[in-house]
């Protein structure tokens, strides 16, 4: 475990660090559209987008935490959208840190649940690393539309589901 990491606000000035930690997860980087992505969302309180520094390594994490109000709850809830350690310093206690803090903003703030969502095929989720941490799964399958990345989902996912084409 790093002991003398610390958690900080992200600014402007690490989008190169937050370009690169993104670019470990997988998904292709455009910097204009992080760079305005994260100008926007450092200037609304309903998004949190932290950085965990340490003295010998500089940034070595982030975490992007959003909040939005749910009718069902009567109250608001908060996701992680992006949890990443850099490679080479996982397994060393950084990411269950920020998980820690993330859950007590949400506790500070009053929010009525904390979730994320996790690809199947990610290690941390093959590692149960959530659930070690008092997350349980849900039952409840997530449903997209639109692009991601330049993608769209093949229509032949889930055949069975597919409404009849009407010409």
């Amino acid at each position: 475990m790093i002991a003398t990491m610390t958690i900080r606000p992200a600014v402007l000035a690490d989008l190169p660090i937050i370009s690169e930690l993104l670019s470990q997860l997988g998904y292709p980087v455009r910097r204009d559209a992080l760079s305005s992505m994260l100008r926007e969302m450092l200037g609304d309180p309903r998004h949190i987008v932290l950085v965990a520094e340490e003295p010998d390594h500089g940034v070595v994490a982030m975490i992007d935490l959003s909040a939005r109000p749910a009718l069902r709850l009567q109250g608001w809830i908060g996701v992680i959208e992006e949890l990443v350690v850099k490679r080479g310093l996982r397994d060393r206690g950084i990411g269950d840190r920020l998980v820690q803090y993330a859950k007590g903003l949400a506790a500070e703030r009053g929010w009525a649940r904390l979730e994320t969502v996790v690809a199947r095929k990610r290690e941390s989720n093959r590692r149960s690393f959530l659930f070690s941490r008092g997350f349980v799964a849900a039952e409840c399958v997530t449903y997209r539309w639109g692009r991601l990345e330049g993608r769209q989902a093949p229509p032949s996912l889930y055949p069975e589901h597919q409404a009849p084409e009407m010409v």
